[in-house]
């Protein structure tokens, strides 16, 4: 008789297992957020337990740990002291308190930040924030720079002219004294310094250097869907060739190495081929947000296209309900996560990251690595916090997500080696098919039980309430041998009739344990999870043949000058020499010794005969020059009088 009732629940429970569906005499479906998985049991209230949250969102773009500051700020305190600060820390995580006033300052000032559906958006773009700030500050700097000595031309030109040597202006320059005879020393200076004006082509081309190097709209630039950031990006993509050009053009005149007759060509006919993806990366970057569920609407639908063209877009896209199912066929959970997965990694150039949000803290650095990455880059997160998971937290469901592989780590950093570029790093036993937990536990004997336990994707779908009824409890007295855990279902072949039915571990609001036969359409599900993550696996341990690559041409930076013929040696700072081709022709240097200095063919200085001078003259001439090109180096004669004085005296030119 036993033998028999055996036989009849087996059947009854193979019967749930291939349908899905009750029977009176069979297994009774677990209603929604009766149980959870019972490896979660134990982490029924996390606010109990120290881990990554919530996390400290500093104001210099730092991320820190709560509980780490506060170790930190208890190092030294007494017992009393540092009980009050981790209750306080306790009452922070437990939403008792939105800020910290416990009893020891912490070591960084910001926002808290707990696991929840805004960590994602507000993560990423704390982090963009002050990259880009840092960005565009060196920006910022480098064309300030670059005005400055425009203007010094400019500034020295006017100082030559008639108009800069008039009695006015020199009375102006000497703060309106009534002792000098300014109509006479004007004279004296004209007669002396005959004016040579800058070429007439050269003054109006720094002019119009000066005008649009002030062009730049720095931002910041912020997008919900890729529509409106694409179109943005080809609107004020002709300022940024626009201000490479002119970048490119006043590093040329800075360095008095602009020729007319083969830059003035180059620049007219150059377009985006000044702006590489490296170049791109120092102007200001474009984030996108993005709404996982709304990844095939129209206004997204352009989002491989902003991928593939280079530019240096940030994409954040954001998963809060990974097992919604698909409105015909299979149930098709990740499937937009897989999907988004598959095709940017198919680009090859773009970096990209995929986490739970539970793993952010641990992977900030990888995060980070993707948004300094100069070109494109996309972040795909599971915050955790849709479905209908009860009162589970979202921190709890991410990291079940995790554990689960329904949706794992992954990092593609293109700016690797081949070899190096994929990895799973941050998934637990990554070399596994699954997770393996040790769950402990009392038996009717008030034993203490070890067992090797597998988080599934079955698991994890048992903490969402719309698939209770993939779930059918089966009471101790029912349990045979003909039950395997999920793991040892899914490794046997699809498509054949099962000799035993699959069951997940279950712990009920007392916590206590229960076996519950899973459905078959579920199997499946789990089974496809597992071969996607094998496909990763694959991935990461496929063995590239031996190829020999052509060398890359290096992008272009932001702005560069056209190379020189030929790569000038390091100027050695202990030989006097000038910078001929930044020469303004002031003459300054030739009046005082015309045989040390001479002007070449196209009147730029250049010392001609260091042996027809002194070292004074030396310095005297670099003190002199009006852009500051003249180097002394160090004295040649040593029996030079004066020379303690003039050494300290050509400190700043050399």
């Amino acid at each position: 008789m036993a033998l028999l009732n055996m036989h009849a629940d087996f059947q009854a429970q193979l019967a749930f297992h291939l349908t899905g569906q009750n029977l009176a005499e069979g297994p009774q479906p677990v209603a929604a957020f009766e149980m959870i998985p019972a490896l979660l049991a134990r982490y029924r209230n996390l606010a109990a337990l120290r881990y990554d949250f919530p996390l400290v969102l500093s104001k210099d773009g730092a991320i820190h740990r709560l509980s780490t500051l506060v170790d930190e700020a208890c190092s030294g305190v007494d017992e009393k002291t540092r009980k009050l600060a981790l209750n306080h820390e306790r009452g922070i995580r437990a939403g008792n308190a939105k800020a910290w006033n416990g009893p020891v300052p912490l070591a960084a000032d910001g926002e808290l930040a707990d696991c929840d559906a805004k960590l994602p958006g507000r993560l990423v773009a704390h982090v963009w924030r002050a990259l880009e700030e840092k960005r565009s500050r060196a920006m910022k700097d480098n064309i300030e720079r670059l005005k400055s000595k425009l203007s010094d031309i400019l500034a020295a030109d006017d100082a030559r002219s008639d108009e800069g040597r008039s009695a006015q202006t020199l009375r102006a320059s000497f703060g309106g004294r009534d002792d000098l005879d300014f109509e006479a020393l004007s004279g004296l200076l004209k007669r002396a310094l005959p004016a040579r004006p800058l070429p007439a082509s050269r003054k109006r081309r720094i002019e119009s250097l000066l005008k649009r190097l002030g062009a730049l709209d720095f931002g910041p630039f912020v997008f919900d869907n890729c529509a409106e950031a694409l179109a943005a990006y080809r609107a004020r993509l002709p300022q940024l060739i626009a201000l490479s050009k002119a970048i490119a053009a006043a590093r040329l005149e800075a360095a008095g190495e602009y020729v007319e007759a083969r830059h003035d060509e180059f620049f007219e006919r150059c377009g985006a081929s000044l702006l590489g993806a490296e170049g791109l990366a120092d102007f200001p970057g474009t984030l996108v947000q993005l709404d996982g569920a709304e990844l095939g609407m129209a206004h997204n639908a352009q989002l491989a296209e902003m991928l593939a063209l280079g530019m240096p877009v940030k994409v954040l896209v954001q998963f809060d309900d990974i097992l919604h199912r698909a409105p015909v066929g299979r149930p098709g959970f990740a499937l937009r996560s897989h999907a988004l997965a598959g095709m940017a990694l198919g680009l090859q150039e773009v970096y990209v990251l995929q986490c739970c949000a539970s793993s952010l803290y641990e992977m900030r650095e990888d995060l980070r690595k993707g948004l300094e990455y100069p070109g494109a880059a996309v972040f795909s997160v599971f915050s955790g916090a849709g479905g209908e998971s009860g009162k589970l937290p979202a921190y709890l469901v991410a990291a079940a997500a995790a554990e689960s592989r329904v949706f794992p780590a992954l990092r593609y950093d293109p700016s690797l080696q081949n070899s190096e570029r994929f990895s799973l790093a941050g998934n637990p036993q990554a070399d596994k098919d699954w997770a393996l937990r040790e769950l402990a536990y009392e038996d009717a004997k008030l034993q203490t039980v070890r067992e090797e336990v597998a988080f599934t994707l079955a698991d994890f779908a048992a903490c969402d309430g719309r698939y209770a009824g993939w779930f059918a409890r089966v009471p101790k007295e029912r349990t045979n041998g003909g039950m395997v855990p999920v793991r040892e279902s899914v490794a046997a072949p699809a498509g054949t009739l099962p000799e035993k039915v699959p069951y997940v571990l279950l712990a009920d609001g007392l916590n206590r344990l229960h076996k519950a036969i899973v459905a078959d359409e579920l199997i499946g599900e789990t089974r496809r999870c597992l071969e996607f993550w094998r496909s990763l696996q694959e991935r990461v341990h496929k063995k590239e043949a031996p190829v020999t690559e052509t060398p890359k041409a290096e992008a272009p930076a932001p702005a560069p000058a056209p190379a020189a013929e030929a790569e000038k040696p390091a100027r050695n700072p202990d030989e006097p020499s000038i910078e001929t081709p930044r020469c303004s022709t002031c003459e300054e240097c030739v009046k005082i010794n015309n045989r040390m200095f001479a002007y070449d063919a196209n009147k730029q200085a250049y010392i001609a005969d260091l042996n027809a001078g002194t070292y004074r003259e030396l310095v005297e001439a670099a003190e002199n020059c009006q852009v500051s090109i003249i180097h002394p180096g160090k004295p040649r004669n040593a029996q030079e009088p004066g020379l303690e004085e003039l050494i300290a005296r050509a400190e700043p030119f050399l």
